[in-house]
């Protein structure tokens, strides 16, 4: 409450000071002087305490400053007769307002504020009659302070109503806002596991199930792309997406994300064109991953709509405010789109016509997201169409230079490795997943179903890896992974593999004692790249001495 009230205390002393100076003339310029030098000099003391604990002491204050204020009020019917009645009366009145509308929270802090104002009005009708009113002026005089004082408690109670009202509104819509991201998060980990199974069990058939074993993987990179969608507009939506900056070779990913769409242009007989990529600088500070997202979805949608012709990439770099600004346009020979059509494009979940969705698939999400992570990245997406003439998206971006960093080489897969591993999962799926994607490099694999059993089975034997979901009953994979570590100490290599992927879950990993993360749904090379990540070289037991 007082940091409140320290926050209008200027108010307090403008309206103090503009009173004084507007009664002074009437009131005398002394007596004005006097009660403005009293009144701001209390507020000033109350300014200086640092803190006050007691309720008591904070309604004394309330009441104090009130009284100091409201005594002024009856100094001008004594200097003015009847004039300076009712200004009195008008000044009381303003100030009861004031004190409805900033005591709202509490209604101990009202009638504190407003008893001192109460007294006074009571006591105007006297005065009245001291500087000569007659008789029957009391009772309208009372009658006024009366329904001065009704009307400033209704008041109260109003905006009361409404604060609390605004409140439970607020509450209720960060509840709902909390259960919807609990429910996305959980659907999320949910759908991840199938996920993950499907894509396990299409890699480990991959030599003898040829064709069908690429449909299945294909299908399910599709749903996970899709369950990605949902979860980036569930982070912007709720402020919670973050982009990082890191030096990276912007050359080279522009070529290499030019060259995965190549095949894909190539079987639907258009020309993937390049323009440009000479003046694009190697080495500069941004979010690789998400400018990689950016060019893809911009390139999927121009694959989408294109059924002849050709697809292009050009690239226009400048320097600007001390960095570098790309501009990087993926243009088709589509069908083109109307001004509507363009209106409607950015909007979540909509696409330029309602048969798209039934004719294309996608859930309308990617160029959504896509302008949302370039405005994060200090850009924009925009586009410019014309119907029967195709379409032209620009995703521009400021950058800055960066330092070379020495380029390491991607670990190989470690075929001839014999790990020991515990995989501790709460899905039985998931553990049959896990299985056939460690097979191969594995000397023995033993399964559990939580953080507890991983415990006790580290306890009773040596593992070199243990592979730990994080949301598991009895005991999650944090609380083991912190076990773990101070039970077997660092010989012992802990992955996380989880759904949840924020920067804050990553992190919480890292703050147990987790060599690496890995996010489902898990594909074989992720899940190796991260075990050899975790293990030197040297460390890498041998499966022949296994």
């Amino acid at each position: 409450m007082l940091l409140v009230r320290r926050q209008q205390l200027w108010f307090r002393v403008v309206s103090n000071l503009s009173i004084a100076l507007a009664f002074g003339p009437i009131s005398g310029w002394a007596v004005c002087a006097i009660w403005s030098v009293a009144y701001i000099a209390l507020q000033l003391f109350e300014r200086s305490l640092k803190r006050v604990t007691s309720v008591d002491a904070v309604l004394g204050l309330l009441a104090v400053n009130s009284a100091v204020f409201g005594v002024f009020a009856l100094w001008g019917p004594l200097t003015d007769g009847p004039w300076g009645v009712a200004g009195g009366m008008a000044l009381l009145a303003g100030a009861l307002l004031n004190t409805a509308m900033s005591n709202r929270r509490s209604g101990a802090a009202f009638a504190a504020a407003t008893t001192p104002f109460g007294v006074y009005l009571a006591i105007m009708p006297l005065v009245a009659l001291h500087v000569g009113a007659e008789p029957r002026h009391l009772s309208m005089l009372a009658l006024a302070g009366g329904l001065i004082l009704l009307m400033t408690v209704l008041i109260w109670r109003a905006s009361a109503k409404a604060l609390t009202a605004e409140s439970q509104a607020r509450e209720l819509a960060e509840a709902a806002h909390a259960a919807k991201s609990a429910y996305v998060a959980a659907v999320s980990h949910e759908l991840r596991t199938p996920i993950s199974a499907i894509l396990a069990g299409a890699k480990a058939g991959e030599a003898v199930g040829g064709r069908d074993n690429q449909l299945i993987l294909d299908a399910a990179r599709m749903m996970r792309a899709l369950l990605d969608d949902l979860l980036d507009h569930a982070k912007l939506e709720a402020g919670r997406m973050n982009v990082e900056v890191i030096a990276f070779d912007l050359r080279r990913l522009v070529l290499d994300t030019v060259r995965f769409w190549r095949p894909e242009a190539g079987a639907r007989g258009l020309r993937l064109t390049l323009d440009g990529a000479h003046a694009l600088p190697r080495w500069v500070d941004g979010d690789p991953i998400r400018i990689r997202q950016v060019l893809n979805n911009l390139f999927s949608n121009a694959m989408k709509f294109t059924d002849e012709g050709s697809v292009g990439l050009r690239i226009v770099c400048a320097e600007a405010d001390g960095g570098l600004r790309l501009e990087l346009t993926v243009t088709d020979t589509g069908a083109g789109m109307t001004a509507e059509q363009v209106e409607r494009l950015f909007s979540p979940f909509s696409q330029a016509e309602t048969s798209i969705a039934r004719t294309h698939g996608g859930t309308g999400l990617g160029l959504a997201i896509s302008r949302e992570l370039a405005r994060l990245m200090g850009g924009d997406v925009t586009v410019t169409s014309t119907p029967g003439q195709g379409s032209s998206f620009r995703f521009d971006l400021q950058v800055q230079p960066a330092a070379p960093l020495a380029l390491e080489q991607a670990p190989a897969e470690p075929a001839s490795a014999g790990l020991r591993i515990l995989v501790a999962d709460d899905h039985d799926v998931n553990r049959r997943a896990f299985s056939l994607l460690l097979t191969p490099i594995a000397a023995e694999i033993v399964c559990v179903a939580d953080g507890q059993e991983a415990v006790e089975a580290a306890a009773r034997q040596t593992f070199d890896l243990v592979l730990l979901d994080l949301n598991m009953p009895r005991m999650d994979g944090l609380e083991a992974a912190r076990r773990l570590r101070a039970e077997h100490g660092a010989g012992l290599k802990l992955i996380a593999l989880t759904g949840a992927t924020s920067d804050k879950d990553v992190q919480a990993c890292r703050d147990a004692g987790m060599d690496g993360f890995v996010a489902k749904p898990v594909e074989a090379q992720a899940l190796i790249a991260a075990i050899v990540e975790a293990f030197d070289e040297a460390e890498i037991p041998d499966a022949a001495a296994a």
